[in-house]
């Protein structure tokens, strides 16, 4: 039977206005994206930068376009981070952000007499972290729960365009664990989180990043991953062509691109739907691609 839905002209208003589009913050993975609606999932080793790359993307979002003159060339917009592997760290952002700004003013000092002083620095810094919230789960179930209550959230702030998770593998094991041999109790959750994340995600034209572990790596006669770190392009090649979805099928659907990370010598991304391969490394500053 279906219900119908009762909502109220303000969250009518939240669904169908305008949010602030994050297109452009990162040209050289994205080209022309990121756009409304998209899902991407950040899937690699430990240590690969998945979670450099949320936070880079995060400084990218809740910057301003412009602020005293500069060009920032950030989104203005906000962003919900749910942590569920606990590594989110706040400093780290923060030195993110200051050597962003330092570098975007240092460069404009070139053609004009603009003077900024740490202390200004310092001031925005603190005004864009209003702009991001935290949130920490230690279960799907509670997970499933967050995503709920978060539709009230995102409703009265038309400010949000990016909701970032890492990672949404973190309960596969005690999921698994606690469903015992039924498949179907041990994704349970999981699919009705990708049920709410697809609700919230289209219902408000948002954007999703979610890191995803590698936990399980597709072998065959012919190739076979030895380890976290391949040494070889073949190898590399192997990691693309045979990512192994160990997650319900609802959230391999669900995904639109997926970013592979991959760790040798320096870092490197490749881009599923893109079908492009991006070197990258990892400083003060965050990410920079080569």
């Amino acid at each position: 039977m279906n219900l119908s839905k009762v909502e109220t002209g303000a969250q009518l208003l939240a669904r169908l206005g305008s949010r602030p589009s994050i297109q452009g913050i990162e040209d050289t993975l994205f080209l022309d994206g990121p756009n409304v609606k998209d899902v991407y999932e950040l899937y690699g080793v430990e240590g690969s930068g998945k979670t450099e790359l949320l936070l880079s993307l995060v400084t990218s979002i809740i910057l301003p376009k412009d602020w005293n003159g500069y060009k920032l060339n950030g989104a203005n917009a906000g962003v919900i981070f749910i942590d569920t592997d606990y590594k989110f760290q706040i400093l780290r952002l923060v030195n993110i952000m200051e050597k962003r700004i330092m570098v975007k003013t240092e460069h404009d000092k070139l053609d004009t007499n603009k003077k900024t002083s740490s202390n200004d620095i310092e001031v925005l810094v603190k005004e864009c972290l209003k702009k991001i919230m935290i949130v920490r789960c230690t279960s799907s179930f509670q997970l499933l729960v967050t995503l709920h209550s978060l539709e009230s959230t995102i409703s009265n702030n038309p400010d949000i365009a990016v909701i970032m998770i890492d990672s949404i593998s973190a309960f596969y094991w005690i999921d698994r664990c606690n469903g015992g041999e039924n498949i179907g109790a041990q994704e349970t959750n999981m699919k009705h989180i990708v049920q709410q994340l697809s609700k919230l995600i289209n219902n408000y034209n948002l954007v999703l990043f979610a890191t995803k572990a590698l936990n399980f790596k597709k072998t065959n006669k012919e190739n076979e991953l030895k380890g976290d770190n391949c040494a070889s392009p073949s190898e590399k090649k192997v990691l693309k062509d045979n990512h192994a979805e160990f997650l319900c099928k609802s959230w391999y659907k669900f995904v639109k691109h997926r970013l592979i990370f991959h760790k040798e010598k320096s870092f490197s991304i490749y881009c599923n739907s893109l079908n492009i391969d991006i070197q990258f490394t990892v400083n003060e500053g965050g990410i920079c691609f080569k």
